[in-house]
């Protein structure tokens, strides 16, 4: 369901351009996250509420652009058929602005229909700011 409502925080500006609240990923498809940089030290994450999947540390020395590819596993299966809530998290400590990017891929890497699920700046130039964007995964079908 494309444009459905989105979880987020307002606690920075933010510049929308997609924002679906939800993404099924079927078996051979995976997110695609795009993160640019502007600032000194990234800090960034995804969690669920189970664990955190990646963070700026775990992808190398600070640098301005972040790819990470998050295949689709059994074992990021939600606790039910509605799926599982996935928070990107952002700190302005080190940075002044975000871009995120998170496309839904096919197996040979091409998005897949209207596959953007999140496209958005994030800024802020107080470094005791944070931010989030939160959208709802699943990964089989519900039934």
């Amino acid at each position: 369901m494309p444009n459905d409502e989105a979880a987020s925080s307002d606690d920075c500006k933010r510049t929308i351009r997609v924002a679906r609240g939800r993404v099924r990923v079927n078996n051979g498809q995976h997110l695609h996250y795009f993160i640019t940089v502007d600032g000194s030290k990234p800090v960034f994450s995804l969690s669920c509420k189970h664990k955190t999947h990646f963070d700026a540390d775990d992808l190398g020395p600070p640098k301005k652009n972040y790819e990470v590819i998050w295949e689709r596993t059994s074992a990021d299966e939600g606790p039910n058929d509605d799926g599982e809530f996935y928070t990107f998290s952002m700190s302005f400590i080190g940075a002044l602005k975000y871009t995120l990017l998170v496309a839904l891929h096919d197996g040979g890497h091409n998005v897949v229909e209207d596959g953007v699920i999140v496209d958005a700046d994030y800024e802020s130039d107080d470094p005791e700011m944070s931010c989030n964007e939160a959208w709802r995964v699943r990964t089989k079908p519900k039934g």
